[in-house]
């Protein structure tokens, strides 16, 4: 016989699967949603989807509007800009720490991975970058051997993920990022921890012309009206 789960692990499934769904952009800004909706969608009762709510919303990805329903926010462009400045901040400490900490498995699957955005970039497939992309970070997160730093940058990436989502599609952005992604795999195998910190940052920051053009990129209905 199957084992009943508890109304809280309910509640962390259904979590989880929304937070996927920000991540993946299934679930984006200013999109408006409904309890009974969601227990529809997950096979459960509605309150476990009210537990998720509530706790997504305590976190910021979620709102809660009265007699409205919930919607995700949508990010003002000023907002945007200090999320990914704490981004890269963030990410720059991941870098730094795995200079120091990553051993010698790891650093070879890093070099793996980079060889996959090298392949990808060459081949101009922003899917398949974005993929490898994806792997590169989620490497120095555990390489890093700091979980509340990786908890940080997962809870900055989850809020603002939608609208990094067409980044690999700007023009030169795919090369650009490859070369960041090297300077940042030089500077960790050096054991330059500083070097990584700097390079990571670089890679991670969008500013002046770049962030002009980064948000002429998105659509302007993921934007709130300032």
């Amino acid at each position: 016989m199957s084992k009943t789960l508890h109304p809280e692990s309910l509640s962390d499934t259904v979590r989880v699967q929304m937070e996927r769904d920000l991540f993946s952009g299934a679930l984006a800004p200013g999109t408006l949603l409904d309890e009974r909706s969601l227990a529809e969608k997950f096979g459960v009762s509605r309150t476990p989807v009210r537990e998720a709510v509530l706790y997504l919303a305590a976190q910021g990805l979620l709102n809660v509007v009265p007699r409205v329903g919930v919607m995700v926010p949508k990010l003002g462009i000023q907002e945007l800009l200090s999320l990914l400045e704490m981004l890269a901040e963030m990410e720059g400490a991941c870098a730094k720490f795995a200079a120091k900490r990553m051993d010698a498995r790891e650093r070879k699957a890093l070099r793996e991975v980079l060889v996959a955005c090298e392949n990808a970039a060459a081949a101009n497939n922003t899917q398949d970058y974005d993929n490898a992309n994806k792997q590169f970070h989620q490497l120095i997160y555990a390489g890093a051997r700091n979980e509340w730093a990786a908890r940080q940058v997962y809870a900055l990436r989850l809020r603002c993920a939608s609208y990094q989502r067409s980044r690999f599609d700007l023009p030169g952005r795919l090369v650009q990022s490859l070369l960041e992604h090297r300077e940042v795999v030089v500077a960790i195998e050096s054991g330059d921890s500083e070097a990584a910190r700097q390079a990571m940052v670089r890679h991670i920051s969008v500013g002046g012309k770049d962030f002009a053009e980064f948000v002429s990129s998105l659509g302007q209905n993921l934007l709130a009206a300032e």
